[in-house]
This record gives C-alpha cells, structure tokens and sequence, in this order.
C-alpha cells in the first residue's frame, strides 16, 4: 500500500510534539528560585535543541517537496501560494531561533531575573511558536494537499520525500 506523503508529515509533527514536551518538562525541572538554569538540564536543554538546528531539517525538506507541488497545483495566483512560502520562512526562522538559544545556553550560567526564570532564554516562547507552526501546517498546507493533489500526485510527492 502506498505512503501517504500528509501522514508521514503528521507523524513527523508527533515526533516534534515529543520533543517539544521533553524540551518543557527539562525547563520546568531546571528553574532553581533565584538560580541560573541548573546545568544538568542545560546539558539537556542544549541536546534537546540540537534537534531543532539539524535533524529536523529533513522534515522542512519534505515539507518543502510537499509545497512546491502543491504551488504547481494552485499555480502562481492563489494566494494559498503565499501562505505557503510564508510556513518556509518561519522553517528559517524556527532554526534561527533555536540556533540563537543554544547559544546562550552554551554561555556562562547567571542568575535570572523573575521574567527570565518565567520564560528562561526564551525557550518556552519558542515552545508556543513551534506549536502554532505546527498547526498551522495541520490547517492549510496538509488540508491543501489532501484536497488538491490527486492519488497519483500524492504518490510522486510521497516518493521525492522519501529520497530526501
């Protein structure tokens, strides 16, 4: 039975999910009152973001193969096709924002603030963002693909992902 390229794009976004909720349940354990981070759970912190600047990449790439056909289908003047290429741009932007903690979760340890200890080095707003991203890939590019691509479609976007 052939893959269906959407499924294996959702079961890519419950493996982030996963991740996500490692990222969370680290941040909450390492918050000491009044502390820095404590460094076993930057060293988890930091590991946990690496997924984010490098292995996750993949998914973004097929992702990519998923959009380009879906922009041929649509053709230049929907404006789907900006909605499209704007879930590319925050791809960029995701990894420039994890890229950009693991920096400062690579620095030397200070105490944080109160707002700092809330939202240390931003992690939990990047959390909220990927999630939302996340969703909104759900809601329009993966909607999009199983309403406008045909089976046969389907099937050489799903055989292009799979050699990426």
């Amino acid at each position: 039975m052939p893959v269906d390229p959407v499924a294996l794009l959702e079961r890519e976004h419950d493996m982030i999910l996963n991740q996500l909720r490692m990222i969370e349940t680290a941040v909450t354990a390492g918050v000491q009152k009044g502390r820095a981070l404590a460094q076993p759970h930057r060293d988890t912190l930091y590991d946990l973001l690496l997924f984010f600047t490098d292995r996750v990449g993949v998914h973004f790439d097929r992702e990519s193969v998923l959009i380009a056909a879906l922009s041929r289908s649509l053709g230049p003047e929907r404006k789907e096709c900006g909605q499209l290429q704007g879930l590319k741009d925050e791809h960029r932007a995701l990894k420039a924002d994890a890229t950009a903690i693991i920096k400062k979760l690579d620095g030397k340890a200070v105490s944080l603030s109160r707002a700092e200890r809330a939202d240390p080095f931003g992690i939990k707003t990047f959390v909220r963002q990927y999630r939302a991203h996340l969703s909104c890939e759900e809601r329009i590019l993966y909607v999009l693909a199983d309403m406008r691509l045909t089976n046969e479609q389907k099937q050489r976007v799903c055989s292009r992902m799979l050699q990426v």
